[in-house]
């Protein structure tokens, strides 16, 4: 397999970190829209990372896509969501609360990325920061025990853990020391290699460095 797109992206970072978990080796390539926008489009007709290109040629994208796929072939004793329910409704509904968070970020650092300062509309950075904020609450008001879902790793740590290092690079005073909860689930998860291993490395590519897509 070989994943497209570079770790500093917590899409593709969320991806990279379950193939290693579930111990499926693959090839990268940190491509971004930004540098390489030719080589992301012959993967991904939207022209955004990441996309998987399997074995057989085929190409999967959209990280939400990827991960699903990675359960089926996984199996349900090793997917990373539960295959039945109640559990599998419990991952999938922490996994849209971070998912949520990180778009709003998202929305905030384009808003000011993209725009020349004298042009930001702060309404609109404050909103996204606050719709952030209310997310990054709920999910750390979730008892641990000591995953987020229950007794082993699913892709609710995997996600929420993703967007919390993606924010401390973008945002850093939106969460910094106001979630110790949160702190806690992000130590237990840097312990892991699949996540020191996919580390964002922001001299793979320097061209808009903090934007994810």
């Amino acid at each position: 397999m070989m994943l497209i797109g570079r770790y500093r992206s917590p899409f593709t970072r969320r991806v990279a970190v379950t193939l290693r978990l579930l111990g499926i080796e693959y090839e990268h390539r940190p491509y971004t829209a930004w540098s390489h926008l030719g080589e992301v489009r012959a993967v991904n007709p939207v022209g955004r990372i990441p996309a998987l290109i399997l074995d057989s040629g085929e190409i999967l994208f959209d990280s939400s896509a990827i991960l699903d796929y990675l359960d089926q072939i996984a199996g349900p004793e090793r997917g990373l969501v539960p295959s039945s329910e109640p559990g599998r409704h419990e991952v999938l509904r922490i996994v849209a609360c971070a998912l949520g968070a990180l778009e709003k970020v998202v929305a905030a650092l384009y808003e000011q990325t993209m725009r020349p300062a004298e042009k930001y509309h702060l309404p609109w950075i404050e909103h996204n920061e606050s719709q952030a904020r209310s997310a990054l609450e709920w999910l750390a008001a979730l008892p641990q025990s000591p995953w987020l879902a229950g007794d082993r790793l699913t892709q609710a740590d995997i996600t929420t853990v993703v967007m919390l290092d993606f924010t401390r690079i973008v945002n850093p005073q939106l969460i910094a020391g106001k979630y110790p909860q949160l702190d806690a689930l992000a130590s237990r998860c840097t312990a892991l290699a699949a996540f020191k291993e996919t580390v964002p490395n922001s001299a793979v590519d320097q061209s808009n460095p903090a934007l994810p897509r």
